[in-house]
């Protein structure tokens, strides 16, 4: 049997619950680690500055230079880990990390929910008129970046959780799937 580590992508549009669910994953796996993709600027590191454009492009997400996020998993697999719980937009789409990944869960989480949660995570500091401004943008084009993720990266996944039940009720429902396909760890 092998010691890798077992390696799960969890994918959602924006503010669909990523970042969230992965730290409460990683609080309840033993012997895990995460790795939040928020925490580089794989965007405008490959030049990739506005979003929208990207999707009108083609929204190939393979573009995305990847290559620091490849090497963060290549060190967490030489450490002695039952998991690897990604934070991850792209589930199996990009070349470079799809080779990584043992399982790939969607957080089908419904658009109202997800633009509720990413102004409340955003705007809770800023003034009224920055979130009016937001919204504009969100009705112009910022729509299609989240109907791109719940058309492409969703499609491509393993598993799909409903985003719309709780915290617990998402983590649990993930720890069961965990346990039918990786029992061993």
């Amino acid at each position: 049997m092998s010691n890798k580590p077992f390696i799960l992508a969890v994918n959602a549009i924006s503010g669909g619950g990523k970042t969230t669910i992965v730290k409460e994953l990683q609080r309840k796996l033993p012997k895990s680690k995460a790795l939040f993709f928020d925490d580089r600027n794989y965007d405008s590191d490959s030049g990739i500055e506005d979003i929208c454009k990207w999707i009108e492009e083609g929204a190939d997400v393979n573009r995305f230079n990847l290559d620091l996020l490849a090497e963060d998993i290549e060190k967490l697999i030489k450490e002695n880990l039952n998991y690897i719980i990604m934070d991850y937009p792209f589930g199996y789409r990009h070349k470079a990390i799809s080779k990584y990944l043992d399982f790939s869960i969607f957080i089908d989480t419904p658009l109202d929910i997800a633009l509720a949660r990413r102004i409340i995570r955003d705007y809770s500091t800023t003034s009224i008129q920055n979130v009016f401004d937001d919204m504009k943008q969100y009705l112009i084009q910022g729509r299609k970046a989240y109907l791109y993720g719940l058309d492409e990266i969703k499609e491509k996944a393993d598993y799909v959780v409903d985003g719309s039940k709780s915290l617990d009720g998402i983590v649990s429902e993930i720890m069961e799937k965990l346990i039918h396909i990786n029992p061993a760890k």
